[in-house]
């Protein structure tokens, strides 16, 4: 779209809107899915914090993921908001399936130390 100086305001400010109405949309599925998160969790909203010297994203973390997930699939409104739920949900199931693994590893090693 040129802008030339000739179009009025409303008729740019439309022009512009319905360019980036798509990521707008796929943002506010995220956003809503992230929300959604947390409401079917049993925790509260946590806040970015530090613990231990490890950064801790808590909410921060959740949207983020949230909206990437929604900006991943496709630009319809309800199947963003599903990948949103259903990608962060599925991310911390891995995260933790990964940690529990580890976790046994670290165990096994242990073990291993003190029979010697």
């Amino acid at each position: 779209m040129p802008v030339d100086g000739g179009g009025d305001f409303g008729t740019v400010a439309a022009a512009l809107l319905a360019q980036a109405w798509p990521f707008l949309r796929c943002t506010a599925a995220g956003v809503l899915g992230a929300l959604a998160n947390v409401a079917l969790e049993d925790e509260v909203v946590v806040l970015p914090r530090m613990v231990c010297g490890r950064l801790h994203l808590g909410f921060l973390g959740n949207l983020i993921v949230a909206v990437t997930m929604a900006h991943v699939v496709d630009h319809d409104f309800a199947t963003a908001f599903f990948a949103a739920v259903c990608g962060t949900t599925t991310l911390a199931a891995l995260k933790a399936r990964i940690e529990n693994a580890f976790e046994h590893e670290r165990e096994g090693m242990g073990e291993g130390d003190d029979a010697d």
